[in-house]
C-alpha cells in the first residue's frame, strides 16, 4: 500500500511538472492562425543570453535583467502588401519577472502608449503608433509578447491585435 501512495504521488508530480513547462514556442502562431499570415522566416529561439544577444543584440539588455528563461522572434507576412509582422514572445520564469519587463518595455520604448483595456490580450496590454510601425504588447502568467507591424495603418493595428489575442488565448490554453 506504501509503495502504490509513493507511485501515485511521483505520477501525479511529474504530471503537474509536466504541466507547468509550457513552452514558449508553442505559443507562435502557425501559418494562416491569422487569416492570411504565414511565417516568412525560420524561428529564432534564444535560451541564454549569448545566444539572445546574436538576435536582438542591445536590445536584449531589458530580457536579461528581468532574467529571461526561453525568447522566440518570429516574423510574418500577410494580407497587407509589404507589411512585416515581428513577434517576439518571452518566457520570463513567473509573473513578477513578465510584470517587470513590461513595465521595463514601457520606460525603454514607449512616449505616449495607449492602454488596450476593452477586449484586450493578457493581464495588461497597451500600443503605440511609433514612426510608420505600430507597437503592441502584453504579459500574462510568465509570459510577455511584443509585437511590432510596419504599418501606421489602424487595419494593421488590428492584425497586430488579432496576433495578440490568439497569443494570449494559447497562454490561457496551456494554464
Amino acid at each position: 500500500m506504501k509503495k502504490l501512495l509513493i507511485f501515485g504521488l511521483a505520477l501525479l508530480f511529474c504530471f503537474c511538472t509536466q504541466e507547468d513547462q509550457k513552452d514558449v514556442v508553442d505559443l507562435v502562431p502557425t501559418d494562416n492562425d491569422i487569416s492570411g499570415w504565414i511565417r516568412s522566416s525560420a524561428m529564432e529561439i534564444a535560451e541564454n543570453e549569448t545566444q539572445l544577444w546574436t538576435i536582438i543584440d542591445g536590445e536584449g539588455v531589458i530580457w536579461v535583467d528581468n532574467e529571461f528563461v526561453k525568447f522566440v522572434r518570429q516574423y510574418f507576412g500577410g494580407d497587407l502588401p509589404a507589411v512585416i509582422l515581428e513577434l517576439r514572445i518571452a518566457d520570463m520564469g513567473d509573473t513578477t519577472n513578465a510584470k517587470n519587463l513590461y513595465d521595463d518595455v514601457e520606460i525603454e520604448y514607449y512616449t505616449s502608449p495607449i492602454q488596450w483595456d476593452e477586449n484586450n490580450a493578457g493581464v495588461e496590454a497597451r500600443y503605440e503608433m511609433i514612426g510608420y510601425s505600430w507597437i503592441l504588447d502584453f504579459w500574462n502568467d510568465k509570459f510577455h509578447a511584443w509585437i511590432t507591424i510596419s504599418d501606421n495603418s489602424d487595419a494593421a493595428l488590428n492584425i497586430a491585435k488579432l496576433f495578440a489575442l490568439n497569443i494570449d488565448t494559447a497562454i490561457k490554453n496551456t494554464e
